[in-house]
């Protein structure tokens, strides 16, 4: 048997240990990053579909009693929210199913890091949302047989971006800063030091 074979046979035997005895006994701390985690990932779902099921209320009935621009508005922020909720619902249907227990270290700062991920970059998706906006009000300049409707349109576009955004942002912001002290507490707290991942798919 080779050195360098013999070594990563050892490593991931090492590993291997510590990572079931983590799964069997699970430390309290780790306990509570991953439920703070998952509770906010909850909120997420909850906000953004009672923001969604406002959106959709408020938006059918308004276009049916409006004209012109303000009716393509309303129009838009409905079509916007059915896809906000359907977002919403596959986020929640996806947190029930995870749990807290048997989830190792590894996997809670792995999720920990991949939300944030997902956050930072729905953040930058919204701000090409609000751009998008903006460039359909500036075409109904070029179209008025579609004037009213490309501003209203852009403008529900822009909205809806900028609520995102704002969402997305201080939702990134409060993963970072409470999650990444937690992680930060949690890595000086191992016993066997800080190890290297390397995924192999």
């Amino acid at each position: 048997m080779t050195p360098l074979r013999s070594l990563l046979l050892t490593a991931g035997s090492l590993l291997f240990g510590t990572a079931t005895a983590q799964r069997a006994d699970p430390p309290a701390d780790l306990r509570q990053f991953s439920e703070q985690r998952i509770r906010h990932q909850k909120t997420l779902g909850l906000t953004l579909g009672g923001y969604a099921l406002a959106n959709i209320a408020v938006g059918s009935i308004a276009a049916g009693q409006t004209s012109g621009e303000t009716r393509y508005f309303h129009q838009m922020n409905v079509y916007w929210n059915l896809f906000n909720l359907g977002i919403a619902g596959v986020g929640l249907l996806g947190s029930r199913k995870r749990t807290e227990e048997g989830e190792t270290l590894a996997q809670a700062i792995r999720q920990h890091e991949n939300m944030k991920q997902v956050l930072l970059i729905n953040t930058g998706l919204d701000v090409a949302y609000v751009m998008g906006g903006l460039y359909l009000r500036e075409r109904a300049q070029t179209r008025p047989d579609r004037a009213d409707q490309l501003r209203g349109y852009g403008t529900s576009v822009m909205l809806q971006g900028g609520f995102l955004f704002a969402f997305d942002l201080v939702n990134y912001l409060i993963f970072k800063n409470r999650g990444d002290r937690q992680q930060e507490r949690l890595l000086q707290a191992t016993p066997s030091g800080v190890g290297l991942v390397l995924p192999i798919r």
